[in-house]
């Protein structure tokens, strides 16, 4: 259903008077529901409840419908009201449930989910339970998110804040409780990642830290809630401001710096608790901004203008760079593990990945590098401390680069440039790949781990590339044009994902090409972008070879200049 317009039953429906008619009529209802998308039922609802007076019963019926298919695919209803106390500050970030440690300052909503599950069991079984039932009844009549915005639903949650604090306060001082807790919570949390994510062997552990700041945010919600939303909107504002694609300009770093330091004084501000500064909450405006918003570079500044000598390798701005560091090292080497464990491309394998794969490793990638680059900017990459652990992860990073991803991706993309007639099935992956491989390397360059080997593969691909593309255009008398257009495209695609430009090899004395070139501006009706840049790099070629010799001209050339002039005209 593409409309947001309810579609009532005609007046001449069944009526709904009647037991069996009524269950009918539903049923009919329900039937029209679950055709409209998820995004679209509020609205739909909205125009439902406008019809009412006018359509009655059908309008009542067809509103329970929503509600009820809105309701029902969000069951755990007590959860989502516990966790609301959490909501500005969860994330769910993949790549940092690889971190070695619970990061500071992080929730994840995966280990909500897991401390929800524990606190269900061993704090407030009975009480979770009753705050179900009483959800599930509001909800037979209204919108969740209307009745979790109740003030009914608020006096249920805070009744589930004090148990819970309570709770969290008692099992500090029972260690074999709080060992039982953190398994049941870790593996709850494990279970939902791994769902989430592919690859994934280990996740940063639910430990004490992270349920000491759980327990802080429970103990201070109603003053920490407020701030962060409004850290949040003027995060956005100063982004906003800033204009598209200014995010890391000087500017707008010093915007978004100075607007952290205004949270720190606001935040310590706001009592004691705060002040601490061996303590996470009193960083806790620069950590939001890392964990939640990800901006190392205003991260980086922060620290190295604000963070005073105190910065050391327990510092909680310190622990949680490195957390990001490595998560992102380590995400790496998990995903090209897992990618090229199976597949053997000596034997005639190839690649295959999906999308989701895809932004995981390019983001990890993304994020190794700011996080390597925000370290060397604060001076611990070459610190005796922590300096020789960021090394052996650089290292890590490199030797799946050069042991692993660079290899297959030789021999695949070999095979994709002498693909003259039909394209190898992993094209698109080779792509995207080599690029990915190409920043890759540099990202590494720029820590000061320059490879050798990606020098030694560039140059490999440059010359198969070109020894290719000079046989591409060889078009045989059988061959149609298009097929040997579609092989050149393929292969400056490739050349193209290394920054390379295939044009310098198109020479005008091809008579291939010259026969493809003609066939397309005489024959062909439209021609795609990619397809014209051939043709003009050919026509180029063309006038540069008829203004070196003016004594003579060809009326092939000639033929093909007008034809170009004729259609670009």
């Amino acid at each position: 259903m593409t409309s947001t317009s309810p579609v009532l039953p005609p007046e001449g429906a069944p009526p709904v008077a009647g037991g069996a008619d009524t269950g009918a009529f539903r049923r009919q209802m329900d039937e029209v529901v679950s055709r409209i998308p998820m995004h679209a039922i509020r609205s739909v609802l909205e125009a439902v409840e406008g019809e009412a007076p006018a359509n009655g019963a059908r309008a009542r019926h067809l509103r329970d419908a929503l509600v009820d298919h809105f309701n029902r695919l969000r069951p755990m209803k007590a959860r989502r009201l516990f966790t609301g106390l959490f909501e500005p500050f969860l994330v769910d970030d993949q790549i940092l449930y690889r971190a070695p440690e619970a990061v500071p300052a992080l929730i994840q909503r995966v280990d909500m989910g897991g401390i929800w599950g524990a606190l269900t069991q061993l704090a407030f079984p009975g009480l979770a339970a009753e705050v179900q039932s009483r959800l599930d009844d509001m909800a037979r009549v209204a919108m969740l998110d209307v009745v979790l915005a109740s003030p009914q639903a608020m006096e249920l949650r805070e009744a589930m804040r004090k148990e819970a604090l309570e709770f969290l306060v008692r099992l500090t001082a029972d260690r074999k409780a709080m060992d039982r807790f953190l398994a049941l919570a870790n593996e709850e949390a494990l279970h939902d990642a791994r769902l989430r994510t592919q690859y994934l062997g280990r996740k940063a552990p639910i430990d004490g830290d992270l349920l000491g700041f759980v327990r802080a945010l429970l103990e201070h919600n109603s003053l920490l809630v407020p701030l962060t939303e409004r850290m949040r909107r003027d995060i956005e504002e100063i982004r906003a401001g800033a204009g598209a694609g200014a995010e890391s300009h000087p500017a707008e770093v010093d915007g978004q710096s100075a607007l952290m330091v205004g949270f720190v004084r606001r935040v310590r501000d706001l009592g004691v608790a705060f002040r601490d500064e061996a303590q996470v909450l009193a960083w806790f405006a620069p950590l939001y901004g890392l964990n939640v918003k990800r901006r190392y570079d205003v991260f980086l500044r922060h620290v190295r203008e604000h963070g005073g000598p105190a910065v050391r390798e327990s510092h909680p701005l310190l622990r949680a760079l490195l957390c990001h560091f490595h998560a992102a090292g380590a995400t790496v080497t998990e995903v090209v593990d897992g990618m090229f464990g199976d597949i053997d491309i000596r034997d005639g394998g190839v690649l295959s990945i999906g999308g989701a794969t895809r932004e995981l490793l390019d983001g990890a990638v993304e994020r190794f590098d700011r996080a390597a680059t925000a370290l060397a900017g604060t001076g611990f990459l070459a610190n005796r401390s922590t300096g020789p652990a960021i090394r052996a992860q650089l290292a890590a990073v490199a030797q799946a680069l050069t042991g692993t991803v660079m290899p297959a991706l030789a021999a695949r993309l070999q095979a994709a440039m002498t693909a003259r007639h039909t394209p190898v099935p992993d094209q698109a992956d080779i792509v995207w790949l080599l690029e990915l491989v190409c920043r890759w390397g540099r990202y590494l360059g720029n820590a000061g781990y320059a490879n050798p080997e990606l020098k030694s593969l560039r140059l490999y691909a440059v010359e198969t590339g070109r020894v290719a593309f000079i046989q591409a255009m060889k078009a045989e008398e059988h061959e149609k044009p298009a097929h040997r257009m579609a092989h050149l495209l393929r292969i400056r695609r490739l050349m193209g994902a290394m920054g390379e430009n295939a044009d310098p090899w198109i020479s005008p004395v091809s008579q291939g090409l010259h026969r493809v070139v003609h066939a397309y501006l005489d024959q062909v009706e439209t021609i795609a972008e990619e397809e014209w840049r051939v043709i003009d790099a050919f026509v180029a070629s063309i006038r540069s070879e008829l203004a070196r010799s003016r004594n003579w001209q060809s009326a092939e050339y000639v033929a093909v200049l007008r034809l170009h002039e004729a259609r670009t005209r």
